[in-house]
This record gives C-alpha cells, structure tokens and sequence, in this order.
C-alpha cells in the first residue's frame, strides 16, 4: 500500500479511472482567477524574484514552527467535513512539462517565475468536477453493488489483549479495500495492497476523513432503502449534502454578513451566467479554502479506547494517519504486517467531534483549533511514503502553501480587500500575525503591503480586533460563499434550483446537516448522536 501525505506536491499525479464519467463531464473546466481585471495587474501581485522566495520561505518555516494550540468554538467534526468538500471539487495535476527532470518539484527551487495565465491553462488540470455531485463517493473506483448500495469494509477484531473495540451492531465501519497483498514487491502491488475502492483514494489519508467517507457510504444505503433505486438514494444524498455546506459547514466558518448576504442576493462580484463559465477559482482553491490547515488539532477525543482520559491511549496526529493508505498496513507498527482492514477499537464515535447540546457556542470534546496564522506542527512534518517525515520544504506544508501561491500568481489579500470594497488589514495586523522569526525579512520584502493571500485570510481571521479566529473575516469568507454559491447552483440535483430545494418537513428531520447526514446511516449499536 503507497503511502499518501496530506495535500498535493507540485507534481504529475496519476491520471483519473477510465470511464468515470463524472470526471469527463467537466473535462474542459480548469483552474483560473476570479478575477482578470486583479490579476493581471503586478501591482495587485506579490513581488517577484529570489527575495520574495526566501522571505516566504521563512515564513513558512515560522507558522509551522509555532506550537500555539488555542481552541475556537466550531466542532472538529467541520474541520474534516471542510477536508471532505475539497476533495470532491479540486484535486490538481501538473503537467510533467513544468516538473523538474530530478524530479524536484518547482516550489522547491530557490528562484523560479509565477506561471503566466495561458501557462496555467496550459499546465494545470482539475482531476475532480468543480461541482458538488458527491464525485468522490460515486466515481473512480468506488464499487457499487448489484442493488445499488455502496460497497463498506468490515473491520477486523482486536486480538486478545488489545485495547476493547467498540461496541457496534454490525461490521461495516471501514472503507472497501483490495485483499492483502504479501510482501508487494511493484509499485503497483504496493498502491493495491489494501487499497480502499473509493472514489478519491485521499479520503484514505487520515482515519477522521476516512470515518466521514464511511459515513457517507452508509447514509446512501439507509436512503436506498427508502428510495427504491441508487439513482433516487444518490439524489437525496447530494441534496443534504449540498445544503449542509451552505447552511452549516459555511453558516459556521464565514462572517454571518457575508453569508447571509449571499445566500439571500446570491453572489455580487463573481457572476456566472450559465455552467459555460465555470471553472475551480485559484484565489479558492490554492489559498482561501486551505484556511483549514490551521484547524487540525494535534490530539483528539476519538474514542471510547483511544482519548486523553488517564491511562489511556491518545489519538494523536500521527497514530490518526497510520490506520490508513498512509502506513502500508494499517498498523502502528513499521514494516509489512499488520492488520487486513482498520481494527476495531478505531471506530469513530462521533458524538465526541459535536456539540453534545447543538449550541453554537459549546464545540464538544473536540473543538477545532483558531483559524488564525498558526498551524500545529505535525503539519511541518509530513510523512513520505515510508511515513517518516519528510526532510526539506515539501514536508512543510505552510511553505508549500505560500509558495504554490506565488507559483500561480495569486492576487494579494489587500487586492481583493480593494475589489470587494472592504478596509484592508493595516501593516500592524498583518505583522503582528508574523512570527516574531519571520517578521523581519517578511518586512523587508514588503509583504505586509502586498501579502500573500493564503496568510492575509488568516491574518484576517486571527485579528483580535475582528474575528478573534472563531471565523474566516470577510475576504476569505467573500471568496467562500461567492465560489460555493456558483459550484452548487450548477452541480447536479442543485439545491439552489426550486425543485430540489428540501421542504420544511425535511429540515425539520435534521438530515440537511453534517451531524444528521451522519446519524442517517450510524449504527443502532452506538450511543446516537
């Protein structure tokens, strides 16, 4: 089994299953800027050259570096939830004409030039449809039984005198996997040794996703029940889903004003006329929507067995990515071996990552860390495919965020502050948001007048005179609602389309939230959400 780190080198990826139509639907829609009229201006860009490089460079190493820990009031659960959507709209591949014949990734250079708009339309492919169809789940290689249900995994029982497993009803809390395949010796033995059948193998990457993914398997079975056909299931399934990203993962995350502007009057700056037009905005993808990074707590509250309570066994950053494609055998312990699908004592009880109350205010036992300019520093030390951290930049992955920025010639944060009509952040903010290691050569770069998006939401975020970090500010929150509005407006059985808008029966179920979705297809056996 190859292990995956989190997020995407600047690389060739593999290229999508033959035949996922969902894929070839959107074939032609790319990554580009919102905004021409912004982006084609260096002045609303960051300065080029070596400077502004190695100032980024830094910074990056310095928000990574930061073990500041503070908790926000948003429930973990979101954290993941957020994971889950990207994966569904966005994956990137780079052209192997732009990769270095090392095999180095670009960013990795100590001097290299953004890439102009038709190299990036040249360069750059979406892997996933832009669209929120639940590509992820349906597509690739996710299997789909005869009767239209969706395949699950069973979970394989601890031996005697392991940690207890969990008590459930029945088996099916993994994702589908290929069987086991003893010493792989090929690269390809080695992707297909227990490899989960899903439709994004990086909801294989760390086990919450997984368990969301899981999650999401096992609502589409209750709906196929209730619905007669996979057709109808798949329907109701992207319905709810649809309407928990823009009522509840979004109502949580963006500035309320925003928010409710939008969904009220719909977007006001970024207007698509018809599905023509659309296409997976840079200034979303490559930095507003990876605000989430800083919410990844470094322990968790999983479960029963494995939490924080004296004598027991943390969940921790690292053990939450080994019972994964990420370890090569779904096992704490290094080498071949280990168990053939996850162990039963690492069942999600999904009650610890919400609000045990549905309070707003109260984010239960697993509150997400402050969206603000710190990152937990597990994230500066991804694992390679051996799951050893990677030495250098490409395991830091503030700094691969900020330079895949510069890269692709991402508008600075105060160029869409000035395009959105809002105040922009003064330079004290955004300096005191720099770590104190940085902050010189970030100043001496100049990019406190001209910020790196990806940083300057955070920064925006973080203010303590604004958000506090309980929430995006309102650039981030602007680019959010306006790129989610069109995705989902165009996107198959749109919830922003009158016929399947849910009726107020249905929102009275609860099902048109993240936690309802889940509790859908939760095992009777477990303590309910």
């Amino acid at each position: 089994m190859l292990a995956r780190y989190h997020g995407e080198a600047i690389v060739r990826s593999s290229l999508p299953t033959d035949g996922d139509e969902l894929l070839e639907a959107h074939a032609s829609v790319t990554f580009a800027h919102m905004f021409d009229d912004v982006a084609n201006r260096p002045r609303n860009l960051l300065p080029t050259g070596a400077g502004t490089i190695s100032a980024l460079r830094a910074l990056g190493e310095a928000v990574g570096a930061d073990p500041s820990n503070a908790n926000g009031v948003i429930p973990a659960a979101y954290t993941y939830f957020g994971q889950f959507i990207d994966h569904d709209v966005s994956k990137t591949e780079f052209s192997a004409n732009i990769d270095l014949a090392n095999g180095q990734d670009l960013i990795e250079r100590l001097d290299f030039a953004p890439l102009l708009p038709e190299e990036m339309a040249a360069h750059v492919r979406n892997l996933r449809t832009p669209t929120l169809d639940l590509d992820s789940v349906y597509g690739g290689n996710a299997v789909i039984n005869p009767d239209g249900s969706m395949k699950l995994g069973i979970v394989t029982d601890v031996p005697a005198g392991a940690p207890p497993g969990i008590s459930t009803r029945d088996k099916h809390h993994d994702l589908p996997r290929r069987d086991r395949i003893e010493n792989p010796q090929t690269p390809q033995q080695q992707q297909e040794d227990r490899e989960a059948l899903i439709g994004d193998p990086r909801n294989d990457e760390n086990l919450i996703i997984a368990q969301l993914h899981v999650a999401m398997l096992r609502a589409h079975n209750v709906l196929l029940q209730r619905e007669g056909t996979f057709e109808r299931a798949r329907r109701q399934l992207r319905r709810r889903y649809q309407w928990a990203v823009l009522h509840d993962f979004l109502r949580r995350v963006c500035d309320k004003d925003v928010h409710a502007d939008v969904i009220q009057n719909g977007p006001s700056f970024w207007k698509l006329r018809s599905a023509d037009g659309l296409l997976m905005p840079l200034e979303f993808s490559a930095a507003a929507y990876r605000f989430g990074h800083s919410m990844v707590r470094q322990v968790y509250e999983h479960n029963s067995t494995f939490n924080s309570n004296p004598g027991a066994i943390p969940a921790n950053f690292n053990l939450l990515f080994t019972f994964t494609a990420l370890s090569g055998s779904l096992s704490p312990a290094p080498g071949p071996g280990g168990f053939d699908t996850l162990p039963s004592n690492w069942i999600i009880e999904w009650p610890r990552f919400f609000s045990p109350s549905n309070d707003d205010a109260d984010p239960g036992q697993n509150p997400a860390r402050l969206i603000d300019a710190h990152i937990a520093p597990e994230l500066s030390r991804l694992p390679d495919a051996m799951g050893t951290p990677i030495a250098g930049l490409m395991g830091k992955l503030a700094s691969r965020n900020l330079l895949r920025g510069y890269l692709m010639g991402l508008p600075t944060g105060q160029a869409l502050a000035s395009k959105f009509g809002l105040r922009k952040l003064s330079n004290r903010v955004i300096l005191e948001a720099v770590p104190a290691a940085a902050r010189a050569g970030f100043e001496a770069a100049g990019l406190h007048k001209r910020t790196p998006l990806w940083f300057y939401i955070l920064a925006e975020a973080g203010n303590p005179l604004g958000p506090k970090g309980n929430h995006l500010g309102k650039v981030g929150s602007r680019i959010l609602m306006e790129t989610f509005a069109n995705l989902i407006r165009h996107s198959p059985d749109s919830v922003l389309q009158r016929r399947n808008r849910p009726t107020s029966l249905e929102l009275k179920s609860g099902e048109f939230t993240l936690r309802g979705i889940i509790k859908l297809g939760q095992d009777k056996g477990m303590v309910p959400l």
